[in-house]
């Protein structure tokens, strides 16, 4: 109850009263191995979810694995006639696998606005989901922000293509293999195997 009772000041902080931030407020991380509050984490994601998740952290989402991109326009949130053609495509897939859903903003504005537009990006992605029958239990929201965004853009046409939401099948066979870390060389044939010390240190 605490813990809710944090996050629902910490969001109506955010998202109404960013003047009343203190200076040098760094947002809690919204993964598990992210800083936590008082050395604990506030994610509350089920198990099986962690390995798409730190991919789509680290910006290591295999291409395959996406299966929506929806843009927005500048300082919006909701799904616009044009792109829910695309949702409306994948209705079928998205009932069948479990998904993250990340939410990303450009560059422009403060990192806690673009944290909370990220994640209403997000969440009304997942609304317009649910409303073609998707299992809402089956699905999970991030917000990135403007954490990936492209620094370098100078205006709105050319910070569009981080507004975006994208859907991220959770089952994905590569999810595992794309955060596993590189298994070590087989030896070469006929080479001796490298000899055990059962003792311990000498």
């Amino acid at each position: 109850m605490k813990r809710l009772t944090f996050l629902l000041a910490l969001s109506a902080l955010v998202v109404g009263c960013t003047s009343r931030i203190p200076a040098g407020f760094q947002p809690l991380s919204s993964g598990r191995g992210g800083n936590g509050f008082n050395g604990e984490t506030l994610d509350t994601r089920p198990t099986g979810y962690d390995a798409m998740a730190n991919a789509i952290r680290n910006g290591t989402i295999p291409p395959e694995a996406i299966l929506a991109t929806v843009y927005f326009d500048f300082d919006r949130y909701n799904v616009s006639a044009a792109e829910r053609g695309k949702l409306d495509a994948i209705a079928g897939r998205v009932k069948g696998t479990k998904v993250i859903i990340a939410g990303y903003t450009d560059h422009f504005g403060t990192e806690e606005y673009n944290l909370g537009l990220s994640d209403r990006r997000a969440q009304s992605v997942r609304d317009y989901l649910v409303g073609l029958g998707a299992n809402q239990a089956n699905s999970e929201i991030m917000a990135l922000g403007s954490q990936q965004a492209d620094k370098s853009a100078a205006g709105r046409q050319s910070g569009a293509k981080d507004r975006k939401a994208l859907v991220v099948d959770v089952n994905y066979g590569g999810a595992a293999a794309a955060n596993r870390p590189a298994a070590a060389p087989a030896p070469a044939a006929g080479a001796a195997p490298a000899p055990v010390n059962n003792l311990g240190p000498l």
